[in-house]
């Protein structure tokens, strides 16, 4: 039998070969997964047998890997913020980059609103990822976790009991702010951005994503635009809303939501690359 050195540098091999990114990492990943092991373990189990049970498990993760299945999708799960969700294909994998919508939403709530009765709507849940993160951090808070298909919400549902916050996030069905019942105070939004004719460019990985969670439309923002116009109707007069999108984007929604919210403000985060990912619009500006 092969031990554990030599079977981690064979799979490294092999998804190089066929042009895998982060090859030796997901090596690493996929190899400890079929060996129920934590990854930090490595160092310490080079010389550990790889059986042949284990061995063919292995092989057949590789070959749903070669038709460049996420491996997210493979493994079923994926870490986000400190937590683990459940994913399958029906939900968008979370992106680090999105961790910064919980990590501005936290410090909005916490520096400049009152979080004991804040009301919060996570629009476009997905696995509810970001609404487990909030409900986690804010545990006086009321959320709203809304997607549009039984399928995400399933997923969602099941990674919001797994983690204890069925009491404070509500799941629900329909278009956008559509769906929830009564006004918020803070919005966070993770909608699709990506233009319709850019979905074919994307890498592969990509393409077997949702293209519910992908379609922006003709520009990317068809769901941006009806998600402003609902706000009138859905954000309090002190509310906040926090949009990830392309950092080209950023300028013309800021724009269309001063439109709609002229006595607001907007400010612009950035991503861990350093790139304007996260559009901050105010209702109103702060006195």
């Amino acid at each position: 039998m092969a031990v554990l050195r030599t079977v981690i540098q064979d799979t490294h091999k092999k998804l190089k070969e066929v042009g895998i990114p982060d090859a030796r990492l997901e090596a690493e990943v996929l190899v400890t997964s079929v060996m129920r092991m934590p990854r930090q373990s490595l160092f310490g189990e080079q010389e550990t047998e790889v059986n042949g049970q284990q061995q063919s498990a292995l092989d057949e993760l590789l070959e749903r890997r070669y038709q460049r299945e996420p491996l997210a999708y493979i493994l079923g799960q994926r870490e986000f913020y400190g937590i683990t969700v459940v994913l399958t294909p029906a939900v968008l994998i979370p992106r680090p980059e999105t961790e910064g919508l919980v990590e501005h939403a936290l410090f909005m709530a916490m520096m400049g609103m009152e979080s004991r009765d804040l009301i919060i709507a996570d629009v476009g849940t997905g696995s509810g990822a970001i609404a487990i993160n909030l409900a986690i951090h804010l545990p006086g808070g009321k959320i709203f976790a809304v997607d549009v298909e039984d399928a995400v919400l399933d997923v969602a549902a099941y990674n919001i009991r797994a983690h204890g916050v069925g009491d404070r996030v509500t799941l629900a069905i329909g278009d956008l702010l559509d769906a929830v019942p009564e006004p918020v105070d803070l919005v966070v939004a993770n909608l699709p951005y990506i233009p319709t004719d850019r979905i074919p460019t994307l890498q592969p990985e990509i393409q077997q994503e949702p293209v519910l969670a992908l379609d922006g439309g003709s520009d990317g923002l068809d769901l941006i635009r009806r998600l402003l116009v609902q706000a009138k109707d859905k954000l309090k007069y002190h509310g906040i809303m926090l949009l990830e999108m392309d950092p080209e984007q950023i300028p013309v929604v800021a724009k269309l939501a001063l439109e709609y919210f002229p006595k607001g403000t907007t400010s612009v985060e950035k991503d861990l690359a350093g790139m304007d990912r996260i559009l901050v619009i105010q209702r109103q500006e702060a006195e």
